[in-house]
């Protein structure tokens, strides 16, 4: 009895069970398959999974489908054998594939602080893919980073003279955050927030299309747990400053100090974190 592996469009075998996002397109695909057969992929429930393509190439003796997560929820997906006169019984594996569809993270409101501080680490501390090179060990350390982040940005607008933090008179984390003093940006691509710069923006995109594409099963899951580490370290209740005087700046590990005022705390994230010499935490 002959067998046939479903595989991913890239030849991985497809799980039994496996997540997709809303909106995501799964291609899968069955090679050597007898020509007195033919096959057919069927999905339990049209309207939350459905089957959007099927291709046939005789000559390879291969059939290929697409299928669309339209919306959330939790359906499976078979392919069907319509077996031909003479032809050998067709067993595939797995017989059923169970899809666990969730809905697309969207970003929240711009206006927001937590909107503004998930963009600010989004764009900020390194994605995923960058880790090995710049030494982050895993998520929790890129969020420790993004913790330290937020504290810097409270740090200044506590600090009783934004003005040095090219913010004056600020009132508000995004005033912190749009600091420029005589074209000095202090948040590169940030000084007109909500507005971003195409640099920025694009970064940003290329990470939330990840964390929204399930198919991409070598990225997908460490996107979303960046993601995730983003969205706590913007909204959970700010952690106390590990420095003895507080922290009021960052820059990419090995760029140095903003200036000799700024004195080296820790590293963390791909970022090192400065203290200053003239700011101290209020009590």
């Amino acid at each position: 009895m002959p067998n046939a592996l479903l595989k991913f469009a890239y030849d991985a075998p497809v799980p039994s069970v496996l997540t997709l996002v809303v909106g995501n397109q799964l291609r899968v695909k069955l090679e050597s398959i007898d020509k007195r057969q033919k096959l057919v992929a069927v999905s339990d429930i049209p309207n939350l999974l459905q089957v959007t393509s099927t291709t046939h190439n005789a000559r390879a003796d291969s059939w290929a489908f697409v299928v669309t997560a339209l919306r959330e929820g939790n359906a499976k997906l078979a392919i069907q054998v319509q077996q031909g006169v003479g032809a050998p019984v067709l067993t595939i594996t797995p017989p059923l594939v169970t899809v666990n569809i969730k809905k697309a993270v969207v970003l929240p409101d711009a206006a927001s602080d937590a909107g503004l501080l998930i963009r600010l680490f989004l764009a900020e501390a390194p994605a995923p893919q960058r880790w090995k090179v710049l030494g982050v060990k895993d998520v929790a350390q890129a969020q420790q980073g993004m913790r330290l982040m937020r504290r810097v940005i409270v740090n200044r607008l506590n600090s009783g003279n934004t003005k040095e933090f090219g913010a004056a008179n600020a009132g508000s984390l995004a005033d912190i955050v749009r600091g420029s003093d005589g074209g000095q940006v202090q948040f590169r691509g940030f000084d007109h927030y909500p507005q971003l710069d195409a640099e920025k923006r694009s970064q940003i995109d290329d990470v939330m299309a990840l964390v929204n594409d399930a198919t991409n099963t070598q990225w997908h899951a460490s996107y979303a747990a960046f993601y995730e580490a983003a969205f706590a370290a913007a909204t959970e209740s700010l952690p106390p400053d590990p420095s003895p005087t507080g922290l009021y700046g960052w820059r990419t590990d090995k760029r140095g100090a903003p200036s000799v005022e700024f004195k080296p705390f820790t590293s963390s994230g791909g970022n090192t974190f400065f203290m200053h010499s003239r700011y101290r935490l209020r009590p």
